[in-house]
């Protein structure tokens, strides 16, 4: 049975914001994507429509609303909103607060949000992917690579880069 009809969602994913603001059009146009995957479910943390000069709410904002998404146990996917250096900010004040629960997830991004992948990889604290954001849903195209992401999820391997395909990856 689907996922939405008997109430189960198999893969919850989060998007946190820990740089700059979403447009919330992108979170909008997401979650009309995420409708067609009924074993996915893809929730916006409020903390990526704030605003304190071009980031989504002060670095303590950004800080916890990471820290509450990474340590959730209900939480499989931490989907990173966009890019931006305010991620390099709070970095530190995150890594030495992350709970056991935060090992258990992937986390997805690219550009500034490099950060925190290269910090989780390091550590060994779930599975860091080099992958489309939620703002890419405004690019061109963009709902192409918002799909990619929910195909990776879902664990098709057409949706991996394919001069990947002969390449280790963990």
């Amino acid at each position: 049975p689907c996922a939405r009809d008997t109430g189960v969602v198999l893969m919850r994913s989060h998007v946190v914001a820990p740089s700059r603001r979403l447009d919330p059009e992108a979170a909008r146009r997401v979650e009309e994507i995420a409708a067609d995957y009924p074993d996915f479910s893809v929730t916006f943390d409020a903390q990526c429509f704030l605003q304190s000069g071009h980031f989504a709410g002060t670095d303590e904002v950004r800080a916890r609303a990471f820290l509450a998404a990474a340590n959730d146990p209900s939480i499989n996917v931490l989907w990173f909103a966009r890019g931006g250096y305010g991620s390099c900010r709070i970095l530190d004040a995150v890594v030495g607060e992350l709970s056991p629960q935060a090992e258990n997830k992937t986390y997805i991004g690219y550009s500034d949000t490099g950060y925190f992948l290269s910090a989780l990889a390091a550590r060994g604290v779930g599975q860091a992917v080099h992958g489309p954001m939620v703002a890419d849903v405004m690019r061109e195209g963009g709902h192409v690579a918002v799909r990619r992401v929910l195909d990776f999820l879902g664990g098709d391997e057409h949706a991996l880069e394919p001069s990947l395909k002969d390449v280790p990856a963990a």
